[in-house]
């Protein structure tokens, strides 16, 4: 038997008490921690506007961007990239992304100073071309927004 559970916007003790319930049953769980086009695109309109800016400037060309592209004025981006990872968190603490999920972006660069650019993987490019296609084509409010 397979059972999926989706709970829209749950009250603290209601995913308490069902946590607790599946930690009972842990080895009979599965947890689905794979991105789909509804997680990338909640997530990518819960992001702040400059994080949100990496993901569509990637979405847009292809899956990868050059930081130099994300550079306005040539300042340095210290700063853009933080959101991605506290929105991700945010997202799995307050239910709407599963436990386990994986950042997006793949980070290139030396390890130390500037980065030198942002790739989505492959097993998300799609997911997230589409919420960058939705999220300017529906005219409801865009990244900064949701969450």
């Amino acid at each position: 038997m397979k059972i999926t559970v989706t709970v829209e916007e749950p009250t603290d003790a209601f995913r308490s008490e069902l946590l607790e319930l599946l930690g009972r049953h842990a080895a009979a769980v599965e947890v689905d921690a794979d991105w789909t086009p509804e997680r990338a695109e909640r997530y990518y309109r819960a992001l702040p506007p400059r994080a949100a800016r990496i993901i569509r400037e990637a979405a847009q060309r292809g899956g990868y961007v050059p930081a130099d592209a994300l550079r306005e004025d040539g300042k340095g981006l210290r700063g853009h990239s933080g959101p991605l990872t506290t929105t991700l968190l945010k997202g799995v603490k307050e239910g709407w992304l599963p436990q386990g999920i994986e950042q997006p972006l793949i980070y290139h660069g030396p390890g130390y100073g500037p980065v030198a650019g942002y790739q989505l993987r492959d097993d998300v490019r799609d997911f997230f071309a589409l919420a960058v296609v939705r999220t300017l084509a529906d005219g409801k409010p865009g990244p900064g927004s949701a969450g």
